[in-house]
């Protein structure tokens, strides 16, 4: 199996670099998320999401948040119950405060995903605004027709074709909210070795579009969909030969009876130009988390 071994320290190199906070570099003091992105289940009931103070120099700050509208609406999908003015104020020692979101419950009723996102508006005068200054909501719909499938997956071992390597394999699967028969998900972080070098779903990477079929108990991956490095795509094969079934155009996922999830067939990640990166057996059963 051939291995791209420099794609682990390039993309640990990037990710540094993009998620620094750097605060070294900003000493004045600034008010900023501690977290940025929230996915939930609708029944989640209340989350918290902090906002902090950096640097802080004893003096009171306010800062003012907003909620701003995506599929998710204000006062039907969410409700912001504190601050309830929309300031939130930090006094004496106080370094972070919470911003308290209600999500409503609609349990029993399909809406589809919703999401929306919190800004950090403003901020005393002498204070800025840190670069994270937004933090985005994914409310999941558990009514969705493939909740059965939605969710977080963990199986092992999954076995190299070539070499015998064994691996664990963490994958999830979401709503394709760009489809309106609700009759495809997303299937994030199939191939364990690039998602452990870097290219996973939290890079836009290793995410493949998987349709139901009609009873809706089994998931159904088209070959060739990109993986999010270089030329490198997904194959799958239905025969228990991998060399000798290179025409073969899908990977399977079967729902069984007692809710876990089959691949029963070998697959892997392919790279046009070069030829095998990695390539797994199949019959691993994954169980929802």
């Amino acid at each position: 199996m051939k291995k791209i071994n420099f794609i682990a320290a390039a993309m640990v190199l990037m990710l540094s670099a993009s998620c620094n906070r750097a605060i070294d570099l900003q000493p004045e003091t600034f008010a900023t998320f501690d977290a940025v992105s929230f996915s939930v289940d609708e029944t989640v009931g209340r989350v918290s999401v902090p906002v902090s103070i950096y640097n802080p120099t004893g003096a009171e700050v306010q800062v003012t948040v907003k909620a701003v509208d995506g599929k998710g609406v204000n006062g039907v999908d969410y409700d912001i119950v504190s601050p309830s003015s929309g300031i939130l104020t930090f006094s004496g020692d106080v370094a972070t405060q919470n911003i308290e979101v209600d999500i409503t419950d609609f349990t029993g009723e399909f809406t589809g995903g919703k999401d929306f996102k919190i800004e950090i508006a403003s901020a005393t005068a002498g204070v800025t605004v840190g670069n994270y200054n937004t933090a985005y909501f994914t409310i999941k719909d558990l009514d969705h027709p493939l909740a059965a499938f939605i969710g977080d997956w963990t199986g092992g071992p999954l076995v190299d074709f070539f070499y015998g390597d064994q691996y664990t394999l963490n994958l999830t699967i979401v709503s394709n909210d760009d489809d309106p028969t609700f009759n495809s998900v997303l299937i994030q972080n199939i191939d364990p070795y690039f998602a452990g070098a870097g290219f996973n779903a939290n890079n836009g990477c290793n995410i493949f579009v998987a349709y139901a079929n009609e009873d809706r108990t089994q998931l159904l991956l088209e070959s060739g969909q990109p993986i999010g490095y270089s030329t490198c795509q997904l194959l799958g094969f239905d025969g228990p030969d991998l060399n000798s079934a290179s025409t073969t155009q899908y990977m399977l996922f079967d729902l069984n009876a007692d809710g876990t999830l089959t691949i029963p067939n070998a697959f892997g990640v392919y790279n046009a130009g070069e030829g095998w990166y990695s390539a797994y057996l199949g019959g691993l059963t994954l169980s929802k988390n």
